[in-house]
């Protein structure tokens, strides 16, 4: 069931559909604790579907194995999401000879505590500091470092949004760290969530979120893709609002997997809409502050009678870091005609 939904979930990417270079990336999936057995799988169709990197995924076997794992020694950039393996001398080897060439790494929440036979690991590679994590119970908080807004890891990616699980304890960090994203958890110091580091020239990406409910997350999935793109020293493609068409609309509102947001005009709008659809009028001269007011983590359809008002507002809802947007540019008009349903 999980796996499905994270598989739906990416099919809909929500994010541009531009080429990259074939890289390879190798995908590991070394951890029993948060699913990441169907998260990466999911995230490899993303990158092969979206992208067109060449991706291998790689997964524990029962025990201290992952088979394939020589796999890194022709890979491009590798992703860990690897918890406490002791890992057989000639497989680790594999791991620390990638390191060593200076090849790009990302590593996913259990990863700052990946090896039991090589703990400088997370100090010396990630640059991190994992000493436990705060409770179950209290929902996280990532924000954007403010110093580093304009990283291009962090590009399209929501200003704050919760997170899917725990808090990690992670202070402080290495030196020559670059912080970018900042959790927080009531009553706790914040913790650094997400920084960069360099190794043997080798550019390294960590973030303590991985969480099943984090991959739902547009905005992780952003900077998951970002640091793919960062790591591997190419610039990530601009994004493009996705145009959908009245039935892949009415697939998503019958699902409440989306927000409808309707741009016309107030009247219009009472003249008759889509059930459940928000107005947020884009010739309005407070169209952005009322956005501001919206949940962005959300994906949100914007259209409006034929197309040219959706347009601007998905122009203008995407200056102000809304990572999931999509352009029903068929308009109302179209919904109309199509006999779906309709309240005023």
């Amino acid at each position: 069931m999980k796996k499905a939904l994270v598989t739906i979930l990416f099919s809909l990417a929500l994010i541009p559909f531009l080429r990259a270079a074939a890289a390879h990336v190798v995908l590991i999936s070394g951890e029993y604790e948060y699913f990441s057995s169907n998260s990466l799988p999911a995230f490899k169709q993303l990158l092969e579907t979206n992208y067109h990197f060449r991706c291998t995924y790689l997964q524990r076997t029962t025990g201290d194995d992952i088979p394939g794992i020589e796999a890194l020694d022709g890979a491009d950039l590798a992703i860990f999401f690897i918890r406490r393996m002791t890992l057989p001398d000639d497989q680790l080897a594999h791991v620390k000879k990638f390191v060593t060439a200076g090849k790009p790494v990302v590593g996913l929440r259990t990863a700052s505590h990946a090896f039991e036979n090589w703990k400088e690991w997370d100090h010396e590679v990630l640059g991190g500091n994992y000493h436990m994590h705060h409770g179950n119970q209290l929902t996280a908080t990532a924000r954007i470092n403010s110093d580093k807004a304009g990283h291009p890891i962090l590009k399209n990616v929501a200003r704050q949004f919760e997170t899917g699980g725990s808090l990690y304890k992670t202070a402080p960090l290495a030196d020559h760290t670059t912080l970018l994203l900042i959790g927080s958890v009531e009553g706790q110091d914040p913790e650094p969530m997400a920084w960069t580091h360099e190794v043997k020239g080798g550019r390294v990406f960590y973030t303590s979120l991985g969480h099943p409910k984090d991959f739902e997350n547009p905005s992780f999935r952003n900077l998951l893709v970002n640091a793919v793109f960062w790591g591997l020293g190419k610039t990530s493609p601009e994004r493009l609002a996705q145009k959908i068409t009245a039935d892949e609309l009415e697939k998503l509102w019958r699902g409440k997997q989306a927000v409808v947001l309707d741009v016309r005009r107030p009247a219009e709008f009472a003249a008759g809409h889509i059930p459940g659809a928000v107005n947020l009028n884009v010739e309005d001269k407070s169209f952005e502050a009322n956005a501001l007011k919206l949940d962005p983590n959300k994906t949100y359809v914007v259209h409006c009678a034929h197309g040219i008002r959706s347009a601007k507002a998905a122009d203008k809802l995407e200056s102000l870091n809304f990572p999931s947007i999509l352009d029903f540019s068929e308009g109302f008009s179209v919904w109309q005609k199509a006999a779906k349903p309709v309240e005023k």
